[in-house]
């Protein structure tokens, strides 16, 4: 739709990216394509350009790009005040093989780091150009190259204390960083406050099927637990729909959520990427829907709401109703505070700075006007998260801001569960013949 608009109106199109790489056909009409990472190959692109060439494919040689040559971003283009927190990028790839995952097909199984003195002269560019608050490391596994990793974090503390600690910071991680006690406490003393793990289930079986080797042979509830005993909470995702589920997966799934006290849960369905494992492997067992790789704009979803674009082993009908189910739990406003409340009792921010640096956004997100917008706007919330709000306020008051942050998205979460539901139930009454359930 954008190239065809863009073309409308005489512009040139020259596209790149994941998606692109991963479909490059679904972007035939484009002018010029730029596949795989851009360093070195976007200097092919501008030379063809310049030299009045207006058609081109160029494409990077794969896992070969040298992050330690990446150029630094241009960070003085940036409006800070319309960001709630601004990423950067340490590593590229992944040393797992997980089934679903593309992101070892993009950028590899052997993770490759920026150096200490670039990712910190990064740091330095948006200090100088006044940033103050949350940076995000972007990573897809920020401890794939866990001996790198270990020599940055001691200089990142550093730099932090010379500074009077100006940014914390959130990252994405595997579990198995709970093995590493000497590394949470690095991260902590580094001023990490967040860690998005993968979780995708809670059955060993479906684990095991989707390689995701690294999370079996554990007890994850403890290994999250573990985690907030070092002052940092988790965030995680879930997937419904792989082949070895069991009827009471929605349950299951449920009451994992429950004992580890997970505050936010990206759910989603399984869908098929391109150039996955699982792709080549549902390819093969003639699985696959067609049109697998394109989500229509006009049916306007998600893998929330669109995932399953394959014939599944289970029946359908059973998985979304597994899935209406964990959504429906997860996002209840009293499950939700409740998660929150236990929390806190786990997060462990005795020995951390307990104020936000000047110029920090956040400062003026964590109190109690925060909180009374929130039930503004949500009455339905009112009375679980104010018992929360209250508790936390006596027990752990320098957890305090991280739950009202985390009551925050709630103005998201909540409504937006409610659209995917109703979403689901359009689909499984689709799938019993019956007339489509319409939103509300």
């Amino acid at each position: 739709y954008l190239i065809d608009l863009a073309h409308l109106h005489g512009k040139p199109v020259c596209v790149g990216g994941p998606d692109v790489s991963s479909s490059p056909h679904l972007y035939a009409d484009a002018d010029f394509q730029v596949i795989g990472e851009a360093e070195q190959i976007i200097e092919q692109f501008i030379a063809a350009w310049e030299s009045g060439e207006r058609k081109g494919v160029f494409i990077a040689e794969k896992f070969k790009i040298d992050v330690t040559l990446s150029p630094m971003p241009r960070y003085d283009l940036i409006k800070f005040d319309r960001y709630l927190f601004i990423g950067v990028q340490y590593s590229r790839g992944c040393p797992f093989t997980c089934e679903f995952c593309d992101i070892i097909e993009l950028y590899g199984r052997v993770p490759r780091t920026k150096t200490n003195d670039q990712i910190l002269a990064e740091l330095q560019a948006l200090y100088d150009h006044g940033y103050r608050g949350h940076v995000d490391f972007v990573d897809d596994n920020f401890i794939g190259n866990k001996k790198n990793l270990r020599t940055l974090l001691p200089r990142l503390k550093a730099w932090l204390e010379e500074r009077d600690y100006p940014f914390e910071f959130s990252t994405e991680a595997s579990i198995n960083i709970a093995d590493d006690s000497e590394l949470l406490q690095a991260m902590k003393d580094a001023n990490f406050f967040g860690i998005f793990v993968g979780i995708e289930s809670p059955d060993p079986e479906t684990l095991v099927q989707m390689k995701k080797k690294q999370n079996t042979r554990r007890n994850i509830a403890e290994c999250i637990h573990k985690i907030y005993g070092y002052g940092m909470f988790v965030t995680a995702g879930f997937i419904v729909g792989f082949d070895t589920e069991k009827v009471s997966m929605g349950q299951a799934m449920i009451d994992f959520i429950e004992e580890a006290n997970v505050p936010v849960c990206m759910v989603g369905l399984l869908y098929a990427l391109p150039g996955t494992q699982l792709t080549r492997r549902l390819a093969k067992e003639g699985r696959l829907h067609n049109g697998h790789d394109l989500m229509k704009v006009e049916q306007a979803g998600d893998q929330c709401t669109l995932g399953c674009n394959f014939d599944t082993k289970r029946p359908l009908r059973d998985i979304l109703a597994d899935y209406k189910a964990v959504l429906g739990h997860v996002f209840s406003p009293t499950a939700y505070a409740g998660r929150l409340s236990r929390l806190a009792v786990m997060l462990d921010r005795s020995d951390r700075r307990r104020d936000l640096p000047d110029g920090d956004m956040r400062k003026r997100l964590g109190g109690i006007d925060s909180v009374h917008k929130i039930m503004r706007a949500l009455p339905e919330v009112c009375e679980p998260f104010w018992k929360t709000f209250v508790e936390v306020a006596k027990t752990n008051p320098r957890a305090l801001r991280y739950i009202v942050m985390l009551m925050a998205l709630y103005l998201h979460l909540g409504p937006f569960s409610k659209r995917v539901i109703s979403e689901i139930d359009r689909r499984i009454a689709e799938l019993d013949g019956m007339p489509p359930v319409r939103a509300t």
